[in-house]
């Protein structure tokens, strides 16, 4: 990097303005995450970050990092104030020489706050475009105005590109970045494991599958169950891992479908984890995504990274992310059938094949979604913006 880069503190010959991250919220998750750890490392390399968002359990770990952080609504449903009026002064007051958009909301807020002043504007694109009857909102179209249009994935640059939406708009695929080391089994220690197998009452059956996803209607659990009964003969046991906030009555319907089954005691259910390290070091399979059509598959880069074999749905970004026999494979979305067939290969596997396929998918995640390469990308970017 140049020695004018946002990461040296530079905007300019003894310039000190600000650098700024928008984000729509700064709760935990990979969004909020990207946007909390690109401000950090601007402040650690002695530049000049500060991030405006909704608020969130996040936003002491900036305060911890020297990042200002400014509370205003981005949200696009029932925004209260004038939010882009509070974005456009707080622009003029940090001297903003840059301003870096997570999500549709915040670029559309952005847009009008930036307003004539040209301040050098990057978007981060994340996830399918918001639909209203069938046809993408406005917000899209005011999103893609950005100087640059960061994309999560091949999937999502494609779909954008062949509706059309993508003429005369500079973008490229940044995938999101992950702390990929915190993830490798190699820092999970003993005492961390012991509790966790206690914790989840997991007795020596294996392999042990998990499915990581919303405890909401449309995430596939039934699929899952369905297609891991045409395996009873076998032994595992799957954890059904909730991802976000779960809606109680589907939490307790599905409870409820277990038991009468008779698979209580092995399709397990839990409302998240504090410890994903050792939760993958703990596990076998990954069925990363049961309906698919995501912009990113987070749950597979982060089961990529634990060196895990995923299975996921043969669409969206999955298809992009799963290279069938090399690191997973992929079923038909929301087919038991298939997804059984794919079960039935990954718990059979040799161990000297499975070993193969974990590697593969720990040096795809290393290459591909590697937090530090992915924030180089994007101070390279700002770099460009700047000069």
């Amino acid at each position: 990097m140049t020695a004018n880069t946002p990461t040296s503190g530079g905007t300019g010959e003894g310039s000190n303005g600000a650098i700024v991250q928008v984000s729509e919220y700064l709760e935990a998750g990979p969004v909020n995450r990207v946007a909390l750890d690109l401000a950090a490392a601007i402040q650690r390399f002695g530049g000049n970050s500060k991030i405006v968002s909704g608020g969130g359990l996040m936003v002491a770990e900036a305060q911890r990092a020297n990042v200002e952080h400014e509370t205003i609504s981005i949200s696009s449903v029932n925004p209260i104030g004038n939010p882009a009026g509070k974005i456009a002064g707080k622009l003029t007051e940090w001297d903003a020489q840059l301003v870096h958009s997570h999500g549709e909301d915040a670029a559309g807020l952005v847009i009008k706050a930036v307003g004539k002043h040209r301040v050098p504007h990057v978007v981060s694109l994340y996830d399918l475009p918001v639909r209203r009857n069938g046809k993408p909102t406005p917000g899209l179209q005011t999103a893609l105005k950005g100087d640059r249009v960061l994309l999560a994935s091949p999937f999502l640059q494609n779909l954008l590109s062949e509706a059309g939406y993508l003429h005369d708009v500079n973008a490229s695929v940044v995938p999101p970045g992950l702390a990929v080391n915190a993830l490798h089994p190699s820092v999970v220690t003993a005492a961390r494991l012991t509790r966790m197998v206690r914790d989840m009452e997991i007795t020596a059956q294996s392999p042990v599958i998990i499915f990581p996803a919303a405890l909401q209607d449309s995430a596939g659990h039934d699929a899952v169950i369905e297609a891991l009964k045409q395996h009873l003969d076998k032994t595992w046991v799957c954890l059904f891992i909730g991802v976000g906030q779960a809606e109680r009555r589907y939490h307790y319907r599905l409870s409820q479908k277990l038991e009468a089954e008779g698979l209580e005691r092995r399709i397990k259910i839990y409302e998240g984890t504090e410890d994903p390290a050792t939760l993958y070091k703990l596990t076998d399979i990954v069925i990363s995504t049961v309906n698919g059509n995501l912009a990113f598959d987070y749950a597979c880069a982060e089961s990529q990274a634990a060196g895990k074999v995923v299975l996921g749905a043969n669409n969206g970004s999955t298809a992009f992310q799963v290279d069938p026999g090399v690191n997973g494979a992929l079923f038909d979305p929301g087919d038991a059938e298939t997804l059984s067939m794919a079960l039935g290969w990954a718990m059979t596997m040799e161990p000297d094949k499975r070993a193969e396929l974990e590697n593969n998918a720990m040096l795809h995640a290393f290459k591909t979604y590697k937090r530090d390469e992915t924030a180089r990308q994007i101070f390279d970017i700002y770099d460009e913006l700047l000069a």
